[in-house]
């Protein structure tokens, strides 16, 4: 699509956040140079890098502007990239993960033909190298699991465009504000936003670390609907030095879910109380939680266990919280547990001891 249908090229922003990312910024940055429908605008925001990452993304082919900031956290850096964009439409990649040289095409096509429409995501696939596989499946068995695609360092980018279907289909979902709290939908390199939108919803927010674009897409809902269409042209990174697995996830996420749902601005406040607004990333997060050493500390376990009744009304999954006390106070009874559910038959442990 070299232009649409009002006979014009539409004019796509790509904005780069980059912080101490010199590993992965240049493939990152040539899957947009490798785009069929050209960005006329890269921006590289180096939030304080001190890794030659910033030169890196000078030197690339892809012509980016690098422009630097005071290191002020990802989000800080997206909303600059946001204030400098020029094109009709932006577009975020972060600066590990990688586009199918197909995702603007289809997304400004799907966009020119519905006119209404002001943001659309595509869908991702998460994949990891094969040197980090089993090191997140240690790491985490959800977040290991989720990536099933493994490809090698070098080359990453092309195996996943000569190894991956993209097909996809023509199913779009609709996202409303409800849709919205039960969790994030995909990520933020996943979807092209008229940039005056996301502005209005008040951009991301620094207040809230790995969930600054999940706050911001809570608020964009409130004014349109967000499509999704089934085109899996994102190809997530899912590796050990990750912000959202570095950052601490589970109590900030939670307290959010907590305040987004009872806000009283978003959904009624009867609504809100009587729950059934949540998802797997709940539910995973609060297991996380009642399955954390912290778990042993009085006032971390009281904020969990208060966490849990206000999004899981009227029980606030009791059973599960008990259980975890338990654990907390008789570690080794946890680990016979364990090892008796995996069928464990070595000496000492005995089917049915308690």
């Amino acid at each position: 699509m070299d232009t649409d249908d009002r006979g014009h090229t539409p004019l796509v922003s790509v904005v780069v956040p980059l912080f101490n990312g010199a590993a992965h910024i240049a493939e990152t940055l040539t899957s947009i140079h490798y785009q069929t429908l050209p960005a006329t605008q890269v921006l590289v925001i180096d939030d304080g890098s001190t890794d030659g990452g910033a030169a890196i993304a000078r030197a690339h082919p892809v012509g980016a502007t690098v422009v630097s900031q005071p290191n002020r956290g990802v989000a800080v850096a997206r909303n600059h990239g946001l204030s400098l964009v020029t094109g009709e439409w932006v577009a975020f990649l972060d600066q590990d993960d990688l586009w199918h040289p197909e995702h603007l095409h289809r997304t400004l096509a799907w966009l020119d033909s519905h006119h209404d429409s002001r943001i659309v995501f595509l869908r991702e696939v998460a994949f990891s190298t094969l040197e980090e596989g089993e090191r997140l499946r240690e790491m985490d068995a959800l977040a290991g699991g989720w990536a099933s695609i493994r490809v090698p360092a070098e080359g990453a980018l092309a195996a996943l465009i000569g190894g991956v279907d993209v097909t996809g289909s023509a199913d779009v979902e609709i996202n409303d504000v409800p849709a919205m709290l039960r969790g994030p939908i995909s990520t933020t390199t996943s979807f092209v936003s008229d940039p005056a939108l996301l502005r209005l919803a008040g951009g991301f927010a620094p207040h809230a670390p790995a969930m600054d674009d999940y706050w911001l897409l809570v608020n964009v809902a409130r004014l349109a609907p967000i499509p999704q269409l089934n085109q899996p042209t994102v190809f997530y990174r899912v590796h050990t030095s990750a912000t959202s697995r570095s950052t601490r996830l589970g109590l900030p996420f939670l307290s959010s879910a907590a305040a987004l749902r009872l806000g009283g601005g978003l959904v009624p406040l009867a609504e809100g109380l009587a729950g059934h607004l949540d998802g797997e990333l709940h539910q995973h997060l609060l297991h996380e939680l009642l399955a954390s050493p912290e778990y042993r500390d009085r006032r971390f376990r009281d904020a969990v266990d208060n966490l849990a009744r206000l999004l899981w009304p009227p029980s606030g999954r009791r059973r599960e919280r008990i259980r975890a006390r338990v654990a907390a106070r008789f570690p080794r009874l946890r680990n016979v547990v364990q090892r008796l559910r995996a069928g464990d038959r070595s000496p000492g442990v005995r089917r049915g001891t308690t």
